[in-house]
């Protein structure tokens, strides 16, 4: 199996117009941003854009109300400024699944004991599915090293 660096396997695996779309919904967060009065636009994300529409997610359902109230208004301003012609969808979201951050580093994994390392053994043992077998043995002996 050939080893291909990170960027190509993101890239391969990444539709063709995914920078373009990148690059669309940034434009249109900066525009969310500088458009939207101030307690509004920190609760606004554009989350995709695509041939037929934008999508904006809003933190919390008044927002989104509130956005879906003006939502022919924000869209001529953004076919105005940034020549997007595409329908405005309005989404209510959790700001949990909007934000995107990094995970606390996790602890290191526990020790496991003879006893545990000998039961997986033993139970591989007696597994009739080779593949699932051979994992259980590799994994016993991997937790044995340790």
């Amino acid at each position: 199996m050939s080893r291909k660096p990170l960027d190509q396997w993101c890239k391969s695996i990444l539709p063709d117009n995914f920078s373009q779309v990148s690059t669309q919904t940034n434009a249109i967060q900066k525009f969310l941003r500088e458009h939207l009065p101030e307690p509004i636009n920190q609760q606004v994300s554009a989350i995709n854009c695509n041939d037929e529409e934008i999508i904006i997610a809003a933190a919390d359902p008044q927002v989104a109300n509130y956005l879906r109230l003006y939502v022919a208004e924000v869209q001529q301003q953004i076919h105005e400024t940034l020549g997007m012609t595409q329908r405005l969808k309005i989404q209510a979201m959790p700001e949990s699944i909007l934000t995107v951050g990094s995970r606390p580093p996790s602890s290191k994994p526990g020790r496991v004991s003879q006893q545990t390392v000998e039961a997986i053994t033993r139970n591989a043992n007696s597994v009739e599915d080779e593949a699932l077998k051979k994992n259980l043995l590799s994994l016993a002996s991997h937790l044995k090293k340790d």
